[in-house]
């Protein structure tokens, strides 16, 4: 779900004024919530650091829970997922597990939205809808790929709530032993097929 910034994004010649476009004020956002947070977003201060007035903003978001559905759909786009056509689902789900864990450490305040049903949902659901046609690859039937990728899910953002700025080698090695245990019983409990 990577991709790259737009050429708009770039500086202008002249040092001429860039006109106002949805990926620039997503893009000044999340820089803003990565350098302040979450509560501290306001239009007014996005104006600011735009060089524009608030209302200008509007044009765009009409509100701020717009703009902060836009902000998360923005973090999620930078997540890790399995090709298409992917059919070894231990190292994609455990990229996976990893990419998520990098971005909410990266996007603390945003971690709660991250999971949560709202505007960004429809991003959120396109995560879950890969992730499950993975595990359906990798042999799981009816309700096995949805349990499956909520267990895995549960697990990541349940030690990104309980240690949500450690960075330390200890939290690190306590995270990868609990995603390899979790992937264990997985490979033992469900009918995967490697």
């Amino acid at each position: 779900m990577r991709t790259t910034a737009p050429s708009e994004e770039l500086d202008c010649p002249g040092g001429a004024r860039r006109p106002l476009s949805c990926d620039r004020i997503v893009g000044a956002a999340v820089a803003f919530v990565e350098a302040n947070c979450l509560a501290q977003l306001s239009m007014r201060r996005l104006g600011s650091e735009l060089g524009v007035e608030a209302m200008s903003l509007y044009r765009y978001f009409p509100s701020k829970a717009l703009l902060v559905d836009a902000v998360v759909c923005r973090v999620l786009g930078g997540l890790e997922l399995p090709a298409e056509t992917a059919t070894d689902w231990e190292p994609a789900v455990r990229a996976y597990a990893r990419s998520y864990r990098a971005l909410a450490r990266q996007h603390p305040d945003l971690l709660p939205l991250l999971a949560a049903d709202g505007g960004a949902r429809a991003t959120a659901t396109e995560v879950e809808q890969r992730m499950q046609a993975l595990w359906r690859r990798a042999g799981l039937t009816g309700d096995g790929p949805r349990r499956a990728q909520r267990a895995v899910q549960a697990y990541v953002i349940g030690s990104c709530l309980q240690a949500p700025a450690a960075r330390s080698e200890e939290a690190e090695a306590d995270f990868e032993l609990g995603l390899e245990a979790l992937l264990s019983g997985l490979r033992t409990r469900l009918p995967l097929s490697s």
